[in-house]
């Protein structure tokens, strides 16, 4: 599924190697036919504008949006657990996951990291790749909500994303989801109150899914 690739790249820090071919990228998810009507339309007016943008604007953009804070953050699981203990054997089983695949991780990279994960479901069986995307649709659509209210062309991205996951949220429900989501950035003081290590041992961690006992999974997103 060549379109998830697509997205993937869109979503990776700007770089003039896969900015400069945004043609043969717009060419490839229209050709596949996966993305349809306005998101299609929506997501390549997003293509050309990034295409004709400055790299370096562009690229302080991109961190202004995706590396200051949390509220946008690309890493799946931190939206879900937070700095939870379960956030590591969540990662575990999903680099898992990517291996029986043959999806080799990068040096540094987490597993749970959107384009990543992307790339993850573009190999994977349609139907396994659409279910194992269900799962994580709701935060990725909230994350689009965030974006959207940002007026973020970003936000057109994540909208493709959830329509090709299947997956159906009710307005009330996304907006919901997106007042009680991560904070956004407002102060450098804030910004170092969002990313500040929490103490060790100091107690249960704050998490909604602690209560149950249970380790989370992929299917906790």
């Amino acid at each position: 599924m060549r379109s998830f690739r697509v997205l993937s790249h869109l979503l990776t820090y700007p770089q003039a190697d896969w900015v400069g071919h945004m043609d043969e990228l717009k060419e490839a998810i229209t050709d596949e036919g996966l993305v349809k009507g306005k998101t299609l339309k929506n997501l390549l007016a997003f293509m050309d504008e990034l295409a004709t943008t400055d790299l370096m604007e562009a690229q302080e953009s991109y961190v202004e949006l995706f590396d200051r804070g949390r509220a946008h953050c690309l890493h799946l699981f931190e939206h879900v657990h937070g700095e939870s203990r379960f956030r590591g054997q969540a990662m575990i089983e999903l680099a898992d996951k990517y291996q029986e695949k043959g999806l080799q991780i990068g040096t540094g990279e987490l597993p749970d990291y959107l384009p990543l994960f992307l790339e993850f479901i573009s190999i994977c069986e349609p139907e396994e790749g659409l279910e194992t995307l269900g799962q994580a649709a709701p935060v990725i659509a909230t994350i689009g909500e965030k974006l959207k209210r940002g007026k973020s062309g970003y936000a057109s991205v994540m909208t493709a994303i959830v329509a090709l996951s299947g997956v159906k949220l009710s307005k009330a429900e996304l907006e919901k989801a997106a007042d009680a989501a991560l904070p956004d950035i407002q102060t450098l003081d804030e910004l170092d109150e969002q990313w500040k290590e929490p103490e060790a041992f100091t107690g249960a961690p704050d998490c909604g899914t602690c209560e149950t006992g249970e380790t989370p999974t992929l299917g906790a997103l």
